[in-house]
């Protein structure tokens, strides 16, 4: 008897219109119903088909935003737009010279080849060189930047499926506007049963494009990148907005590339990587270097590596 005075009593309720059931109609985003499907294997294929086969890239006219610091550290400072140009060869080298807008002259030549890397800050004749990861005791955030966080950004590594070293995995997420395809890869120890998480690779499903890569070491997110406006240029896929975000330098810098005159996959001049000392700058070295600097004083600032 008392179960049915229960029962009755939820009947009533629902009559009365106290239902706990509240049904509110919503708008399904657009790019949902647009999503396609696609197994890991074909998305794998697409980044390394489509993306990684980006050996070399020259851009003559792009645009620079840098903002340096952050919430954690008390202080944020933006900088101005700013002209430049680059031209990047992978696995390992890079060369960037960011204009003044008004003067053309260089605010900022950085270049990569290796492991080292080369700054010059011509504003407060400055020269940094060293190995990427030096460390500098400065509150400029500027010398923060290394040229190799911008390649990693430009241009996009292949995933690695040959081996045993590494592996991958896919999963599924989405957000207020579109659904992803999200491949995991992870680095596997020989000598320990822990596996290590070493980057994520987000696939827009409505496009099919890459639109963002994180990278991480041990767990921590070391570099954020985000990708718009992807153009397909002599068959490959280059995005013509990225921005670069590094976790631990407090830095975060945008790039816009004017999709006129960018060139994939052509020859680069010898020397185009480097940045020679200026007569009178001050040096500063991060960590020793094996090898003579000596050969580098005096030069000019190269050209962009011109494409033969």
């Amino acid at each position: 008897m008392k179960r049915l005075g229960i029962t009755i009593g939820i009947l009533i309720l629902v009559g009365c219109g106290g239902a706990v059931k509240k049904r509110t109609q919503v708008a399904t985003p657009p790019a949902y119903a647009l999503a396609q499907v696609a197994s890991l294997d074909e998305l794998v294929g697409m980044i390394n088909e489509r993306y990684a086969v980006a050996e070399s890239l020259s851009v003559p006219s792009l645009k620079v935003e840098f903002v340096g610091g952050s919430i954690e550290t008390g202080v944020i400072e933006e900088y101005r737009s700013a002209k430049a140009y680059l031209v990047a060869k992978w696995p390992d080298s890079i060369f960037v010279n960011i204009l003044n807008p008004l003067t053309s002259s260089t605010v900022i030549a950085m270049a990569a080849a290796g492991e080292t890397f080369q700054i010059w800050i011509p504003g407060e004749n400055k020269y940094l060189t060293g190995r990427a990861d030096a460390e500098f005791e400065q509150e400029n955030p500027i010398m923060n930047v290394r040229p190799q966080h911008l390649l990693e950004g430009i241009l996009v590594e292949r995933i690695p499926v040959d081996g045993s070293r590494y592996r991958y995995f896919l999963e599924e997420t989405e957000d207020a506007r579109f659904k992803y395809y999200v491949i995991g890869v992870i680095e596997v120890a020989e000598t320990s049963k822990a596996v290590r998480l070493v980057r994520k690779l987000w696939i827009e499903r409505s496009s099919m494009h890459l639109v963002r890569q994180q990278y991480y070491d041990s767990g921590e997110r070391v570099s954020s990148i985000t990708y718009d406006r992807t153009s397909e240029i002599d068959g490959v896929l280059i995005p013509l907005e990225i921005e670069i975000k590094r976790e631990r330098e407090n830095y975060r810098i945008a790039l816009k590339l004017a999709q006129e005159g960018i060139k994939v996959n052509q020859s680069v001049r010898e020397g185009a990587f480097e940045v020679p000392v200026p007569p009178g700058a001050e040096l500063i070295k991060g960590e020793e270097e094996s090898g003579d600097t000596e050969n580098l004083l005096g030069g000019k600032l190269n050209p962009i590596g011109e494409i033969r």
